[in-house]
């Protein structure tokens, strides 16, 4: 009979102990899921009318201009030489990583605001402004992107790219890459 009691009275205490946590034990996490509901909707309350939110990836392939004279054949002049294409000046390879969301917002060393949708990078000796090619020697894939800041800090890497430029060079999954960089004009 002993035996029978403490069976009932441990069954009791895991039921009520059971029922207290799934009752108060989850409220922590609507009042969060709340919070956040609530977040989205005061966030869509703030934007303008008609405001399309922007896409979390766009296409920003570089499609490389003809080539095409500067003179009209007839206007040319005889004794000058055709201008030849703006051509790319390679500069260094070495390794390329990324900046993360946690850097969105934030002023970079031009004074810009970071953004990780601009398509964006940080060279160490660069003017500001400066136009880059930057191709992944891994799989091919290669970005126009601006010099707007300062870096790599890490030894051994030569760019620092933007989130979305580093997308599209499929740096995402390892971090970092193989990579040439090359001055545009």
């Amino acid at each position: 009979m002993k035996k029978h009691n403490k069976t009932k009275f441990l069954a009791n205490v895991f039921g009520v102990a059971f029922v207290f946590f799934q009752l108060f034990g989850s409220t922590a996490s609507a009042d969060y899921r709340g919070y956040w509901i609530d977040t989205v909707r005061q966030y869509q309350a703030e934007q303008p009318y008609g405001h399309q939110p922007q896409p979390a990836y766009q296409d920003y392939s570089i499609q490389e201009p003809a080539y095409q004279p500067q003179y009209a054949p007839e206007s040319q002049p005889h004794d000058a030489a055709p201008t030849p294409p703006q051509a790319s000046h390679p500069l260094d390879i070495g390794q390329a990583s990324y900046y993360g969301n946690q850097y969105n917002g934030r002023p970079t060393a031009s004074g810009e605001t970071y953004d990780v949708y601009a398509m964006t990078a940080a060279h160490r000796d660069l003017p500001f402004g400066t136009l880059i090619r930057v191709t992944n020697l891994q799989n091919g894939r290669s970005v126009r992107v601006r010099i707007n800041d300062r870096g790599p800090s890490k030894p051994g890497r030569i760019v620092d790219v933007s989130l979305t430029a580093a997308e599209q060079l499929g740096l995402i999954l390892n971090g970092t890459a193989d990579v040439q960089v090359e001055v545009l004009g």
